[in-house]
C-alpha cells in the first residue's frame, strides 16, 4: 500500500509550494534589502509584505485544488 503522503499528487503538491516557499523567501529578502537601504517607506514595505504573502497563499490554495482536489 503507498502512503499517501508520499503519493505522486501529494508530492507534485509539496513540490509547488515547496517552490512557492522559496519565490516568496527571496522576494522578502529583496523587500528587506530596499528598505534597509532605505530605498522604500516603511508603509510600502507593509503593502509589498502583504501582497507578496497574499499572493502566495493564492498559490498555495490553487496547488491544493490542483493536486488535492477540493474546492477553493
Amino acid at each position: 500500500m503507498e502512503n499517501p503522503s508520499t503519493d505522486g499528487r501529494h508530492s507534485a503538491y509539496y513540490s509547488v509550494v515547496g517552490k512557492a516557499d522559496a519565490d516568496l523567501e527571496e522576494a522578502l529578502s529583496h523587500v528587506r534589502a530596499e528598505e534597509d537601504a532605505h530605498r522604500i517607506t516603511p508603509a510600502e514595505v507593509a503593502a509589498e509584505r502583504i501582497e507578496l504573502l497574499e499572493r502566495h497563499l493564492e498559490l498555495c490554495q490553487q496547488a491544493r485544488i490542483t493536486h488535492l482536489g477540493g474546492t477553493p
